[in-house]
């Protein structure tokens, strides 16, 4: 009986735990809805051809490879994990938690304090950097103010996020590449 009776309460654990991170997660999709910030097709395709959207939620409390994930602090702000790719390098930075409050401007300062090895020109600094986003159903980049918070730049007309994890292009604005 005593096992049985453990059993039950295991079960009853995790059904609980299961329901809590559920309702987590529609609230993560409700924030996400509340800012007008538009997810890539195949994710919202997930969500519809799911009941409930099961899949879209499981989606949310997955964790990139990283251990990040969107989350949703107190007062009610988002906190997302951000690429950052340099395509003349063919590299990226990798933010875990970007507040939807913070500034480009201001990360980039503290990543780019000192010159990265890979600049042997020296021309990554943050005043020289410019921030796209891509519109990949038009094939076009879009510059965004790098002193424009996260949210703002999400919220861009022509962006969308692509696996819970936006990602812009930094490039050096006075040079060619």
């Amino acid at each position: 009986m005593d096992k049985l009776k453990q059993i039950e309460q295991r079960d009853v654990g995790k059904s609980n735990l299961k329901e809590k991170e559920r309702n987590q997660n529609e609230a993560l999709l409700e924030a996400v809805k509340a800012r007008n910030i538009r997810l890539s097709e195949t994710t919202c395709e997930d969500e519809i051809s799911a009941s409930d959207g099961e899949f879209f939620l499981e989606e949310l409390s997955s964790e990139n490879p990283h251990g990040a994930r969107l989350n949703l602090d107190n007062q009610g702000r988002l906190s997302w994990p951000v690429l950052l790719l340099y395509p003349e390098y063919a590299q990226l930075d990798f933010i875990s938690a970007f507040h939807e409050d913070s500034r480009f401007i201001d990360h980039l300062m503290v990543m780019f304090g000192e010159t990265p090895s890979r600049d042997l020109e020296q021309k990554y600094c943050s005043d020289n950097l410019e921030v796209y986003v891509e519109d990949e159903d038009r094939a076009e980049l879009y510059r965004v103010p790098a002193k424009g918070t996260l949210l703002q730049v999400l919220q861009h007309h022509r962006y969308f996020v692509n696996a819970l994890t936006p990602a812009f292009l930094v490039c050096v604005g006075s040079k060619p590449f």
